[in-house]
C-alpha cells in the first residue's frame, strides 16, 4: 500500500510540514526547552521498550520517570557503536516492532548484507516511514533560509544510492511513493560512484539551480567546467556534505561555479540534517530534533568552547532511537549561546564540526591533530595562488611517517608555482608542525581512489596509527 493513502501517515505529516520548519524562530526560549524536554521523555519511554536500552537503563538503575527533561541527561549511559553492532537486529527495536513496516539503513561498509565485519565496523539501524518523512521537515527548513521555493527549484542530488544507505532507502520508499501526489520534474538524482563526465552531462541538461553532493564531486565537475565542459550548469547554491570540506576545495569550486557553497552535517544514525552552514559560515544545529554534548577522553562534559567527542541524541523518531551515541565519532566544539548575525536563532557550534576521530593524527609526543586541524596544505597552495592541485590527501602510515599525496592538473602543470616548489612548501610547513623525527614524504599521483568500503570519496586524512597505542595523549 502506498504510505500517502494512509491518513495516519499524512495527516501528522502534513500538520508536521506546516509547524515543524518555523518552530525554533516561532517559540520562546522557555517555550523552546520545555517542547524539548517533553521530545526526550518521549524518546526514553520509547527506548524503554527496546532490549538494549532497557538492559542498560536497568543496569544504571535509572527509570523513565526519572527522566523529567534536558537536565537530567547525565543519568542516561552512553550506547556506543558496537552496541549497536552487537545488538542488531532484535535488540535494537521494540518486540511488537513490525519489519515489515521498517527499513534498515546501513553506514559504511556494506556490500548488500545487513551487517558485516569490514575495517570500517558498519552500524545498522531501523527506520520508518513516519520517521523519514519527519526528515523532510529540517530540510524544508533549511531550503526556507536559502529561499528557494518547493516544485520551482530545480535540485540535483548526487548521493550514495547503493543498498542500505540512506539515499537509497529514502529515494525507494518516500520519493517513489510520493511521485503519483507530487510532481518531481525539478528533482534529478544521480550516484556519486558513477563517471564524473556522466555526471555533468546530465547535469548540464537538467540545468540545476542548486546542487548537492560530496567535496570531491563538486572538485571533480569543476575541473571538467574549467576546461570549458558543462556550459548550461549555472546553479545559484551549492549544498555539500558527507565528508570535510576544506578552504581550497571551497574556494575552488566556488570560482568554478560561480555561486556560494554550505556545509550540512548528517549521519546515516542521526537520520537527518544535524546542522546546516548560514550564510554568516556559522553551522546552526537543529536544537528541536537533537540535543548534542561535547565530551573528553573520560566521557565527561568539556565546557562551551572547549573541544569534545561528538554524543547525539535525537528527539524524536521511531525505529531504533539514538540515545547518548558516542558512534558518530566527530569533534566538535559547541558554542556559548551566541546568536547568528543572520538572523536565525537557533544555537551555533563554536567552531565548524572537525571530521572523524578515527582520522586524527597522533604523533609519539601525544600530540593529537583532528583532520581538520592538519589541513596545513589549503594554507600552502592558497599562499602560492595555485590550482594545480586537483586532489590532495594526507595518510598517516606510522607514528612517524606521514604522506602528502597530489592529484596534478597537467594542463596547470608548467603553470604558477612548480611541483619541487610546492613539496618544498609542504614538507617545511608540516615538518614545523609535527617536528623533525616526523617524516614528510610528497607524493604525485594519478589518482585518488573512493573508499570501496562506504561508497563515499575518498577522506582527506587517513591514519592508520591507532590513538590506544599512544601513551600520554593530550588534545591539541
Amino acid at each position: 500500500m502506498n504510505p500517502f493513502l494512509n491518513p495516519s501517515t499524512t495527516i501528522p505529516f502534513i500538520k508536521n510540514y506546516i509547524l515543524d520548519p518555523g518552530r525554533i524562530e516561532r517559540l520562546r526560549p522557555k517555550q523552546l526547552e520545555r517542547y524539548r524536554d517533553n521530545s526526550l521523555r518521549k524518546m526514553i519511554s520509547y527506548a524503554y521498550k527496546i532490549p538494549l536500552y532497557r538492559k542498560k537503563y536497568k543496569e544504571a538503575g535509572i527509570h523513565p520517570s526519572d527522566i523529567q527533561g534536558i537536565k537530567d541527561i547525565q543519568k542516561i549511559p552512553f550506547v556506543s557503536r558496537q552496541e549497536l553492532r552487537d545488538n542488531f537486529p532484535d535488540g535494537i527495536i521494540s518486540s511488537n516492532y513490525n519489519k515489515e513496516k521498517g527499513y534498515v539503513i546501513c553506514t559504511g561498509g556494506t556490500t548488500g548484507k545487513y551487517c558485516c565485519n569490514s575495517g570500517s565496523e558498519p552500524v545498522c539501524t531501523y527506520t520508518d516511514i513516519p520517521t523519514m518523512l519527519r526528515s523532510i521537515i529540517i530540510s524544508t527548513r533549511e531550503q526556507r533560509f536559502f529561499k528557494l521555493k518547493r516544485g520551482k527549484t530545480r535540485i540535483a542530488h548526487i548521493g550514495n544510492f547503493n543498498p542500505f544507505k540512506f539515499d537509497e532507502v529514502f529515494e525507494k520508499n518516500i520519493i517513489s511513493h510520493a511521485k503519483p501526489f507530487f510532481s518531481f520534474q525539478n528533482y534529478l538524482s544521480m550516484q556519486a560512484s558513477n563517471q564524473t563526465q556522466e555526471i555533468l552531462e546530465r547535469l548540464d541538461a537538467f540545468r540545476p539551480d542548486v546542487i548537492i553532493s560530496y567535496p570531491t564531486i563538486f572538485q571533480d565537475l569543476a575541473f571538467l567546467m574549467k576546461k570549458g565542459h558543462g556550459k548550461n550548469i549555472l546553479p545559484k547554491l551549492l549544498l555539500v556534505g558527507g565528508a570535510m570540506l576544506d578552504e581550497y576545495t571551497r574556494n575552488y569550486v566556488e570560482g568554478v561555479f560561480g555561486c556560494r557553497m554550505f556545509n550540512t552535517y548528517a549521519s546515516c544514525e542521526s537520520g537527518a540534517e544535524i546542522a546546516f552552514e548560514c550564510t554568516e559560515r556559522n553551522w546552526h544545529i537543529h536544537s528541536d530534533f537533537f540535543h548534542l554534548e561535547a565530551v573528553d577522553e573520560n566521557m565527561e562534559s568539556v565546557a562551551p568552547g572547549e573541544r569534545g567527542h561528538l554524543v547525539i541524541t535525537r528527539l524524536w523518531g521511531g525505529g531504533t532511537p539514538i540515545i547518548r551515541y558516542t558512534g558518530m565519532e566527530d569533534w566538535i566544539t559547541l558554542g556559548d549561546g551566541k546568536k547568528c548575525s543572520c538572523g536565525l536563532k537557533s544555537p551555533i557550534f563554536g567552531r565548524p564540526v572537525e571530521g572523524r576521530i578515527l582520522s586524527n593524527i597522533v604523533l609519539a609526543n601525544g600530540r593529537v591533530f583532528p583532520p581538520s586541524a592538519f589541513l596545513f596544505i589549503t594554507s600552502v597552495l592558497q599562499d602560492l595562488k595555485t590550482y594545480k592541485v586537483k586532489k590532495f590527501q594526507i595518510v598517516q602510515r606510522e607514528l612517524d611517517e606521514i604522506d602528502i599525496l597530489l592529484v596534478i592538473d597537467d594542463d596547470l602543470r608548467d603553470e604558477g608555482p612548480t611541483f619541487e616548489e610546492i613539496t618544498r612548501r609542504l614538507e617545511d610547513v608540516y615538518s614545523e608542525k609535527v617536528g623533525p623525527e616526523v617524516k614528510i614524504t610528497v607524493k604525485e599521483v594519478e589518482e585518488i581512489k573512493d573508499d570501496p568500503n562506504s561508497g563515499k570519496p575518498a577522506p582527506l586524512v587517513v591514519s592508520y596509527v591507532n590513538l590506544d597505542d599512544v601513551c600520554n595523549t593530550s588534545n591539541l
